[in-house]
């Protein structure tokens, strides 16, 4: 019966990552494109788009992307071919694998407890994140922070499982290494979790032999540490400094503002010094940040605070009716005598905020706090077995009725979350998707022909990946394009939508004067609204699901203007 239960749960988990990932969420990100043409330019030749061999820190279009998703999604595009399900469908299967996992490693953590039921735990646990609208929209899109909610549980589960079988020891030095490379945040979370368990589970007078038992683990994982490290000096640090709050978007400004304030107040300036500092400014911001993270806002109300990883603000990560049981969670975990299981569960928690909360911005980085999961789950599923057992022991209910109960009410939420995604979600988030690249280049690949040159407005981010992806590009041209690119790094740019004009073939990328430009014989213009005259009658509109036009393709010499009253 429990077998039966699991793969339904597998199934289903399969299910709602998979159904239509190429139409939602709507449109497909800068970093997806990107994602996918790399591994595209990888299979071809053997070098990323910049003409860089089997790179360890693939440059994206300013910064470095952690490699890890990027090599796996090699395979995906050998067998699908380049399009946005290949890129996609990775995803899908580390998300549903992820499920399968947080079933393991609870059992493992809880087998040996008498409070539960391990397998009924497990089994729950599985089941929460299977219907999680934070898993599920990280696991149907291109999204490296979903690779870390597998490997680090699965690492956990193959340490433990490692104490008594050694061959598993391997299993996980290779995954905690692994993680390092699938996401930036996991290069914090990981070495730190991996510690834990060391001091945890080995005695300190046994640490010696515990290296000497298991030294090709240790050895493997050092390996992928210290080469994490190098790639994160070499390239990686770019995006570390862009969003750390340890460089504030406007320097220290704010800080020299709050100390000149209280001198002109009267306070001497060595105790305004005192009071307003950096290192007092970055430790506000981080206490500020971390706390915002395990806010009710957060996980259960509020939800992200971006739509680029097709996440929906406004819609709660978690379901609302798992916050009685979370809370009931960390009190049990936070009691005396919860053992291993218990502290490994709520260090993993606080921990996992840590990354998210260094990092500047709106806040509510869903997918920078992401690595909180599968541990919101299993502390979810602790609170509502223990929820149940004391209903069912104190008004004489069955508690295995109450806990169907509570399954049910957990999949009316999950309807309720499925017709905001399906239904609202793209016409509040396909403008943050880059919605409209899909249709815009299959009509310009049908008449690019009859021009001379294609001038796309710099409006749109990194335009020039959605040309390459979607025409499925020769490597070797884009290599030679981006040899001229890499100039933002010379003119001192962030990125390379940033320069003042760049190309890719025939196609222009800049910010362009439709009126003064016009005239120009043989030219065709991709833009916005705003690029044109009001009035203007396009020669191909891509709508957003709302109705609004997302890109206008005008040919001047076609034009036409409609009448306005």
């Amino acid at each position: 019966m429990q077998k039966m239960i699991l793969w339904s749960i597998l199934i289903l988990a399969f299910l709602l990552r998979v159904y239509q990932i190429t139409d939602y969420p709507a449109g497909f990100s800068p970093d997806e494109a990107g994602q996918g043409y790399t591994a595209y330019s990888l299979l071809k030749t053997g070098k990323d788009e910049w003409g860089q061999a089997f790179p360890l820190a693939p440059r994206s279009y300013g910064d470095y992307r952690a490699p890890l998703y990027t090599y796996l999604t090699v395979p995906s595009v050998a067998i699908f071919g380049l399009n946005e399900f290949s890129v996609r469908f990775p995803a899908v299967i580390f998300g549903s694998l992820a499920v399968l996992v947080v079933y393991l490693v609870t059992i493992e953590l809880f087998a040996k407890q008498n409070v539960f039921d391990s397998k009924k735990l497990a089994l729950l646990s599985a089941f929460l994140l299977a219907i999680s609208p934070w898993h599920i929209s990280l696991s149907r899109g291109a999204f490296e922070p979903n690779l870390p909610t597998l490997l680090l549980p699965l690492g956990i589960w193959a340490f433990l499982r490692g104490l008594e079988a050694k061959k598993y020891m391997l299993f996980s030095g290779l995954l905690f290494g692994l993680s390092l490379f699938s996401y930036y945040s996991a290069r914090v979370i990981a070495p730190v979790l991996l510690f834990f368990l060391v001091i945890w589970k080995i005695p300190r007078d046994q640490w010696i032999g515990f290296v000497k038992k298991y030294t090709l683990a240790v050895a493997v994982f050092v390996l992928f540490l210290f080469t994490a490290l190098s790639t994160s000096f070499l390239g990686g640090n770019t995006r570390v400094a862009d969003v750390a709050i340890f460089s504030p978007t406007g320097g220290w400004g704010a800080v020299a503002d709050r100390r000149y304030e209280a001198v002109l107040q009267g306070l001497q300036d060595e105790l305004a010094r005192l009071f307003s500092n950096k290192v007092s400014y970055t430790l506000g911001q981080f206490i500020n940040n971390y706390l915002s993270y395990l806010s009710p806002q957060f996980l259960f109300t509020n939800g992200a605070g971006e739509s680029t990883y097709g996440l929906s603000p406004g819609i709660g990560l978690l379901y609302l009716i798992e916050l009685p049981m979370f809370i009931a969670g960390l009190i049990i975990f936070t009691k005396p005598g919860t053992g291993f299981a218990g502290k490994l569960i709520i260090f993993w928690l606080l921990i996992s905020f840590i990354p998210a909360a260094l990092a500047k911005g709106p806040g509510y980085a869903a997918n920078r706090a992401a690595l909180a999961m599968p541990a919101i789950q299993i502390i979810s599923a602790v609170g509502t077995l223990a929820c149940l057992s004391l209903i069912s022991k104190y008004r004489n209910i069955k508690a295995q009725k109450l806990l169907n109960c509570f399954v049910v009410a957990l999949l009316v939420s999950l309807v309720f979350f499925l017709e905001s995604y399906f239904y609202h979600a793209p016409v509040q988030n396909s403008r943050f998707m880059s919605y409209g690249w899909r249709q815009a280049v299959e009509y310009l690949k049908s008449t690019e022909g009859e021009y001379s040159q294609i001038v796309v407005s710099k409006r749109f981010s990194e335009p020039q990946i959605y040309v390459a992806f979607y025409n499925q590009l020769d490597p070797k041209v884009v290599q030679d394009a981006s040899r001229d690119w890499l100039r933002y790094e010379a003119e001192g740019k962030l990125f390379v939508d940033q320069l003042g004009e760049y190309k890719l073939g025939k196609y222009v990328f800049k910010t362009f004067d439709y009126k003064l430009e016009s005239s120009l014989d043989s030219v065709l213009f991709v833009g916005q609204p705003q690029d044109f005259p009001q009035n203007i009658v396009a020669q191909k509109t891509v709508y957003y699901p709302g109705g609004k036009p997302a890109v206008l393709i005008v040919d001047p010499s076609k034009a036409t203007y409609a009448q306005t009253l």
